[in-house]
């Protein structure tokens, strides 16, 4: 049986390599959170994404991330934040799985896990890495990671990462890439210190919510970016 039959529910949504990956792992169709949030993530929209972590919120942002992203260039395009360790591990798992025919390198960066072991990693020029946040700034402190390059930023359970009291380093990790990067942010609840950070940091974005449906979404204000400066 051909790859495309068995992976036909993603027929339009991803490209040949991702769908070679995607009958791999043995998936046949994809989740609602990934028929909503792939298209407008692949055409460069920001978004907003209300889901709990284990709705394989990973492949939604993370196809079109390694669909977009330049396997031949040697910087870091992709940055996902992620709350703990163990989630930037399940993370960079998983993108790696969905990747596995892009040439794209993902590295995991975290507290716990020596420095100098993930420096060697990032000399690798990684074109993903997925990182909690304070070991992101320590790399951006120390040189060994920049995020001039960054296309795409994914906040992944932003909400657990606000209750931790992670908002000051997200903010600061935010202000250090560029100011046309792509933004996608999935978060299992809206309250408003989240609302709050999507209009300051998201430009124009689509919101995918449980009963948005079949594409019945809508759109925040613009962005708000008074700080743009980079690292």
């Amino acid at each position: 049986m051909a790859v495309e039959s068995r992976t036909a529910g993603f027929s339009g949504l991803v490209d040949a390599r991702i769908q070679r990956a995607i009958q791999e792992i043995g998936w046949a169709t994809p989740t609602p959170i990934e028929a909503q949030v792939i298209p407008s993530l692949t055409i460069g929209r920001d978004l907003v994404g209300q889901a709990d972590p284990g709705s394989r919120t990973t492949a939604a942002f993370g196809i079109p991330m390694l669909q977009r992203l330049d396997p031949r260039s040697k910087a870091v395009q992709g940055l996902v934040l992620a709350p703990t360790r163990e989630q930037a591990r399940r993370v960079t798992s998983d993108l790696a799985k969905l990747g596995a025919h892009t040439r794209l390198r993902i590295v995991a960066i975290y507290g716990g896990e020596p420095m100098a072991r993930q420096t060697q990693r990032l000399r690798e020029k990684p074109h993903i890495v997925v990182g909690t946040p304070a070991r992101v700034l320590e790399h951006l402190g120390k040189g060994t990671l920049t995020l001039r390059s960054v296309h795409m930023l994914v906040l992944d359970d932003a909400d657990r990462m606000l209750k931790m009291g992670l908002r000051s380093e997200v903010e600061q990790i935010l202000v250090r890439t560029p100011s046309t990067r792509q933004t996608a942010l999935f978060s299992a609840t809206l309250p408003d210190p989240i609302r709050a950070m999507v209009g300051r940091y998201l430009r124009n974005p689509i919101w995918v919510t449980p009963g948005s449906g079949n594409g019945a979404l809508f759109h925040d204000a613009p962005r708000r970016n008074p700080r743009t400066a980079v690292s």
